[in-house]
């Protein structure tokens, strides 16, 4: 497993960001790092996804990825920005090459073990995670093709030790801890929530 996978493996709850402008990268910087909490997939279907990578990934103590990538510009301009790790909907064996060359771990959605074994892939995401089948889905490829899984869609900070617990999930990515919007305080009160599954 390579270091960044690692890592959010550790961290277990990877926050997503997909309401934010540019404008509130600084904010949401000092939210995670004051949470203990320093890493955030940013979805790429915000308008202003790219250039919320771009400017967190400036931080070398955050953990900059950038999530719902779904084409190869997309993916290319994410790489560019500085994600070091990416999320996809989707499995496109380009967007696939092109993180693998760069060293850059890209966690693709694909209900086929082989697939998998094919890309050199032992980490998936597992998006939506629940229309996919939820745990019975990820102990199936996991038992059979010794994968592992980073699961999103729709989860709840309730839904947290259901999924959590399971050996085959790695960690989840997921928006509840920033369902309060623009309220900072309420935002890193939820970050603190989200950084007690740390894996120390």
């Amino acid at each position: 497993m390579d270091q960044t996978t690692r890592k959010l493996a550790q961290y277990r709850c990877i926050p997503m960001a997909k309401v934010f402008a540019k404008e509130q990268a600084g904010k949401l910087s000092e939210a995670l790092h004051t949470a203990g909490l320093p890493v955030v997939n940013v979805s790429q279907q915000h308008p202003d996804g790219a250039e919320l990578v771009r400017t967190l990934a400036k931080d070398p103590t955050l953990l900059v990825g950038s999530g719902n990538v779904q084409t190869y510009d997309q993916a290319l301009h994410a790489l560019d920005n500085g994600a070091r790790f990416l999320f996809s909907p989707l499995f496109d064996e380009r967007m696939i090459a092109l993180a693998q060359q760069q060293d850059i771990p890209i966690f693709p959605v694909t209900t086929q073990i082989a697939m998998a074994e094919l890309h050199h892939l032992k980490v998936l995401g597992c998006y939506p995670v629940t229309e996919l089948g939820g745990l019975a889905f990820i102990n199936k490829m996991g038992e059979e093709g010794g994968l592992s899984f980073i699961v999103a869609g729709h989860i709840e900070e309730s839904m947290m030790e259901y999924y959590l617990s399971n050996p085959h999930v790695l960690a989840m990515t997921g928006s509840w801890m920033f369902a309060d919007g623009s309220d900072w305080k309420a935002i890193t009160k939820a970050l603190v929530r989200a950084a007690s599954w740390k894996l120390e």
